[in-house]
């Protein structure tokens, strides 16, 4: 368990993560009730962060709001998860790819180089585990904006936004196992390795490059989530 904490940002994203784990695989069931108060119990954190997490994962569709207090845990079918998944690589690895073709802007390289850089110093710093997934997080999830909104083709983003509520579909999703912090640890530095061969592609105007790559990078969280769960779909 993690030390209580008066800054919400990291522990908020890390008690996230891994309620996303717990929901994906059936630790927490569906129907089964939560709260800001059995969350803020589970994790030793205060409920800002609870809060915060159980705001996060309604909007994702993992949990509903009950009449009285608290949420129940949704029913959902990881197939279908899985095929969502399919989808947005496909377009991330358009996105990537219609990006490479086109070229960067300057204020999209110096935007994509700044939160690589940014990834790397918060996986280096002398933090514990929940602040390094933190700040991994926020970098991940501006690379895959950037680069999904700012493609130069604005039908890309048009068409995941009709699918961006699915359970984990969010872009820069990190599933975190919470009982494995190496592990998950030594995985963050290959992802933001495979976004510097991302952007690399992309620099060199190598669309074939920058789409496969992204393809392979934008399905890793599922094969991770059927890792930690031992659930595999294929």
């Amino acid at each position: 368990m993690t030390a209580k904490t008066n800054d919400a940002s990291p522990s908020d994203k890390r008690v996230l993560a891994v309620l996303h784990r717990m929901i994906m695989d059936g630790e927490l069931a569906p129907g089964s009730k939560i709260s800001e108060v059995s969350v803020a119990d589970m994790f030793d954190v205060s409920r800002t962060p609870a809060r915060l997490a159980l705001r996060a994962l309604e909007v994702e569709g993992l949990i509903k709001k009950r009449d009285g207090r608290g949420f129940t845990v949704q029913e959902f079918n990881l197939g279908d998860i899985k095929h969502a998944y399919e989808v947005r690589g496909v377009l991330e690895g358009l996105a990537a790819g219609t990006l490479a073709k086109a070229g960067m802007s300057a204020s999209v390289e110096a935007t994509l180089r700044e939160v690589i850089g940014a990834m790397d110093a918060a996986l280096e710093a002398e933090t514990d585990t929940g602040a390094k997934i933190a700040g991994y997080q926020d970098g991940n999830v501006a690379f895959h904006e950037t680069i999904m909104r700012q493609c130069g083709n604005d039908y890309i983003g048009f068409a995941f936004d009709r699918m961006e509520t699915l359970p984990m579909v969010k872009l820069g999703t990190v599933v975190f196992s919470g009982d494995k912090p190496e592990q998950d640890l030594m995985r963050l530095r290959l992802g933001n390795m495979q976004h510097r061969l991302i952007y690399d592609a992309i620099s060199k105007r190598d669309p074939q490059r920058a789409e496969s790559i992204m393809r392979e990078h934008a399905n890793q969280t599922l094969v991770y989530s059927a890792l930690f769960t031992g659930k595999d779909d294929t």
